[in-house]
């Protein structure tokens, strides 16, 4: 019996859902901005913590090291408010509903009591899928266990000739729109293979991750950190699949190539040089360090796979969900836009697969996954891929709207703006470049991002 194999199986396969119910997870990481263009100020959003426990049924859930509120947690729900990776992002991991709508109006309370109290600092949450003042802020991880070991992990890569990006702390200034749908060991399969062949019509679409005053040529510069980094060490653990998966064992088979780098404890974390799942245990021993510094020799241990996680953008997590986490942040007011059009494309899983079976976009330009969806996530695309990566997204959105209509919540208003997208060929990163060449400063794009305006 190959264990390493095993205990992915059972890590992986064993919540799978009995049922074709269709709930929906969100997450929404948004960026704080401090509108004079300086770094964020850190008493601000420590105060912001105090005034949401204060004003809305929240209490807090985690501490940082120094006693800082880091996660609150609803009173009424399982949603939870919290930052992510540092102090400069605000994550909101959402409850697993019924409806979008749902999730929106807890949304809208929140950000009802978080927006006057930050612009009355000159701070706001806006909608961006990286920081716009990145190279101003404090980049610091949060002062929790997690956080500083994934930075001092990538901090690795330093020393690394493959490792081609420069920043170790990106994950405190990249946002993501990340869903969670429900899956079944009958459709997960057909639900990882249709997803990952439009991440190109995604980048397109959703692309919001411009590095202003970087040294990127893409809209999505989040694909560039994930996959450059050292989590890319192994191409197998992040990105976009290469190709269709024929069954269970052979997505497993993928599984096997990703990557471990950490064992956790109530007492201790280590991290060390990635080592795929597959070779884990031909391992007699591993060197490992603490949050210290100090080297460690470990001995692999099958709990060694209770922290394996993989980061692949169509991501199957432990809760029987599959994870879609390719997609930047986007302008708060269309912020529902990416959790109603992968909903309403599950809906109609069995009509998306045939669409991706026969679609003429891949008769011209291939079914080389990873290449198409950096290709398609440039600044600069000629008038002819951007009339045919319209029309495939056009199509997509088209069966989306079916999928939501029948589901019968009203769902389909979110992808309203996605039309208007396609119309005048315009991603929130390029509205944000055209602004910017007319004039307007990034403070004032922060505004217009933070309330939907002219989006």
């Amino acid at each position: 019996m190959n264990i390493a194999r095993e205990l992915l199986r059972e890590r992986y396969f064993t919540n799978l859902k009995h049922s074709n119910d269709l709930f929906v997870g969100i997450e929404l990481e948004l960026p704080i901005v401090k509108l004079t263009g300086e770094a964020v100020d850190f008493s601000v959003v420590f105060a912001l913590f105090d005034e949401m426990i204060e004003k809305l049924p929240l209490s807090i859930e985690k501490s940082d090291d120094n006693g800082q509120a880091i996660q609150l947690v609803s009173d009424e729900n399982n949603d939870r408010i919290l930052f992510e990776v540092g102090y400069n992002t605000i994550e909101f991991a959402f409850d697993k509903a019924e409806t979008i709508g749902e999730v929106e109006q807890r949304f809208s309370n929140y950000l009802a009591v978080m927006q006057p109290f930050l612009k009355n600092q000159n701070h706001l949450l806006t909608g961006f899928g990286v920081n716009p003042f990145w190279d101003k802020n404090d980049n610091r991880s949060v002062a929790s266990p997690r956080y500083e070991m994934l930075m001092a992990y990538l901090k690795l890569g330093e020393t690394r000739e493959e490792v081609r990006v420069s920043q170790n702390n990106y994950g405190a200034f990249i946002q993501g729109s990340q869903v969670q749908l429900d899956v079944t060991r009958e459709n997960l399969v057909t639900t990882l293979n249709t997803f990952n062949a439009i991440e190109m019509v995604k980048a397109w679409l959703f692309g919001n991750s411009y590095l202003w005053n970087g040294q990127l040529d893409t809209l999505i510069s989040r694909d560039v950190f994930w996959e450059e980094s050292m989590h890319g060490i192994f191409p197998e653990n992040t990105g976009v699949f290469p190709e269709a998966f024929e069954s269970l064992e052979t997505f497993l088979d993928y599984l096997m190539k990703t990557a471990l780098f950490t064992r956790t404890s109530e007492a201790s974390t280590f991290y060390f040089e990635p080592i795929q799942a597959m070779d884990y245990f031909n391992h007699d021993e591993i060197s490992a360090f603490d949050l210290l510094g100090n080297e460690f020799v470990l001995m692999p241990s099958p709990y060694d796979f209770e922290a394996h996680r993989s980061y692949q953008y169509q991501n199957l997590t432990t809760r029987g969900t599959v994870e879609f986490r390719s997609t930047c942040a986007q302008p708060i007011a269309t912020s529902f836009t990416v959790a109603a059009f992968h909903l309403g494309l599950m809906q109609e899983l069995a009509s998306f697969e045939t669409l991706i079976a026969s679609h003429a976009f891949y008769e011209d330009y291939g079914r080389d996954y990873p290449q198409l969806r950096r290709r398609f996530s440039v600044q600069n695309l000629s008038s002819e891929e951007i009339e045919d990566v319209a029309t495939f997204a056009e199509d997509l959105v088209n069966l989306a709207v079916v999928g939501l209509e029948k589901r019968g919540f009203g769902e389909e208003k979110y992808l309203t703006v996605l039309y208007h997208r396609i119309e005048i060929k315009e991603n929130p990163a390029v509205k944000a470049l055209h602004l910017l060449e007319s004039g307007k400063t990034l403070s004032e794009i922060s505004e217009i991002f933070a309330d939907g305006k002219d989006i």
